[in-house]
C-alpha cells in the first residue's frame, strides 16, 4: 500500500503545472569509459517523457478539459492500518480466491491505464493501438530512445509473465509497419524451467537480453556476447553481504555484465522510473479516450432525439 501511495503522489505532482525545468538533450549514460557499457539512465529518460506529458496535459487543460487524475485512496496514516489492510487482502485472497482476471476486466478498457484488460491485451496481440502495460512500454521506449537497433536482431526475454515478459516479447517481435509498430526482432522467451545452461546458449547469441524473471544474478558476464544490450527489469530485495542491510538488485550481475555489454540499465534507476512515466502517459491517453467516448454518446443521444421528433 505504501508503494501505491507513493505512486499517487507522483501522479499528483506530474499532473500539476510544471515547475521551471530545462531538459537538455544529451546521451543518457553515466560511463565515460567506452570499454564498458553505456549505462542508460532511466531517470533521465523518464524525466523527458514526463516533461512531454506535462506539456500535453497543460494543452489539454488550456482547451477547456478537466485535468486528468490518477488516484489511490488509503484512509489514515497509521502504520498498523497499512499492515492490517495488507494482511486482510492476503487473507481474503487465501479464503475467497480473488480472481485477478475478473478484477482486471471490471475496469473500463478506456480507463485501463495498466493495460491489463482482456480487450487491451487482445488489441496489443493483434498489433492494434491499445493501452500498453507500463513496464513493457517503458522497456520499449528505452530501446527506441537510446537508439538500440531491433530490426532482424536476436532478442532473449527471460520471464514469461503475462504483465511483463510476454508483452515485452510481443512489442519486440511484431511487424514495425502495423498499426501498433513492433521491433521486427527474433525473440526467444525463457522461464523458470529453462535450465541455466540452455538459457546461456540463447543469451550468448542475443543482441539484446531483457531479464524480467525476478532472480538475482540470473544473467552473468559469461552468458552474454560482446556488445550486447542488456535491459534489467528485475526487482529483488536481498541482504547486502557487507552491510547486512536490505539491498535492491536486478536480475543482472551489473558490475560483471557492464564490462562486455554495449548498453545496460541499472537497478534501481533504470526501468523503474520508466514504468511510472509510461503510467502517466497512459493517464492522459485514457482521459482523451473517455472524452471521445462521451462525445460519441452525446452525439448519438442527439441523433436519437431528432429522429424521435
Amino acid at each position: 500500500m505504501a508503494a501505491a501511495s507513493t505512486l499517487a503522489v507522483l501522479a499528483t505532482r506530474l499532473l500539476r503545472p510544471a515547475q521551471s525545468c530545462s531538459l537538455r538533450q544529451r546521451p543518457f549514460h553515466l560511463s565515460a569509459v567506452r570499454s564498458e557499457a553505456v549505462v542508460i539512465s532511466g531517470k533521465k529518460l523518464a524525466e523527458q517523457i514526463k516533461q512531454e506529458v506535462r506539456q500535453e496535459v497543460e494543452e489539454w487543460v488550456a482547451s477547456g478539459n478537466k485535468r486528468p487524475h490518477l488516484s489511490v485512496v488509503l484512509v489514515g496514516e497509521n502504520p498498523a492500518s497499512h499492515s492490517y489492510v495488507l494482511n486482510k487482502t492476503r487473507t481474503a485472497a487465501d479464503v475467497e480466491h480473488i480472481d485477478e482476471r475478473r478484477i482486471c476486466n471490471a475496469v473500463s478498457p478506456d480507463k485501463d491505464v495498466d493495460g491489463f484488460h482482456v480487450i487491451n491485451v487482445g488489441r496489443m496481440c493483434l498489433d492494434q493501438n491499445s493501452m500498453l502495460p507500463a513496464t513493457p512500454w517503458g522497456v520499449w521506449e528505452i530501446i527506441k530512445r537510446t537508439g538500440i537497433p531491433t530490426l532482424g536482431k536476436n532478442v532473449v526475454v527471460a520471464g514469461r509473465s503475462k504483465n511483463v515478459g510476454m508483452p515485452i516479447a510481443m512489442l519486440l517481435h511484431t511487424d514495425g509497419a502495423h498499426e501498433r509498430p513492433g521491433g521486427d526482432a527474433t525473440v526467444t522467451i525463457s522461464h523458470r524451467y529453462t535450465p541455466r545452461e540452455q538459457l546461456k546458449k540463447h543469451t550468448a547469441l542475443a543482441d539484446i537480453v531483457i531479464s524480467a524473471a525476478g532472480i538475482p544474478n540470473l544473467i552473468t558476464e559469461d552468458m552474454i556476447k560482446e556488445g550486447a544490450a542488456v535491459i534489467d527489469v528485475g526487482i529483488n530485495r536481498i541482504q547486502d553481504p557487507i552491510t547486512a542491510k536490505p539491498k535492491l538488485v536486478g536480475d543482472v550481475d551489473f558490475e560483471g555484465v557492464k564490462k562486455k555489454a554495449s548498453y545496460i540499465t541499472p537497478v534501481p534507476g533504470g526501468v523503474g522510473p520508466m514504468t511510472v512515466a509510461m503510467l502517466m502517459k497512459n493517464t492522459i491517453i485514457a482521459a482523451k479516450k473517455v472524452l471521445k467516448l462521451h462525445e460519441r454518446e452525446a452525439l448519438k443521444s442527439k441523433e436519437l432525439g431528432v429522429a424521435s421528433n
